[in-house]
């Protein structure tokens, strides 16, 4: 399983010491940015990038858990989060479609 995201043994084991280790923020963030996490191009597209890995290893977790609890992540993502290209992406081939 940590191989389908790019992710060694020990880096999940740091990543499990960060805030909130257990939530996924990933699917959260997905959906208040507009972007559906269960659509299969979604699907393909975070995993040939690694987006759950640069999730669980983000060293902005409680700043995200606080936009999460405000529902004001989608106005705030662009300013911390590792995945914003990744999003921008994905809505620009949402938009193309």
């Amino acid at each position: 399983m940590l191989n389908d995201i790019g992710m060694s043994p020990s880096e999940f084991d740091d990543a499990m010491h960060l805030p909130y280790a257990a939530e996924d923020f990933l699917t959260l963030a997905m959906l208040s940015v507009g972007i559906d996490p269960d659509d299969f191009h979604t699907l393909e597209f975070a995993h040939d990038h690694f987006m759950s890995r640069t999730c669980i290893t983000c060293p902005n977790r409680r700043r995200c858990h606080s936009h999460m609890q405000a529902f004001d992540f989608e106005s705030h993502y662009r300013d911390f989060c590792p995945n914003r290209d990744n999003f921008s992406k994905l809505l620009g081939k949402r938009c193309d479609a």
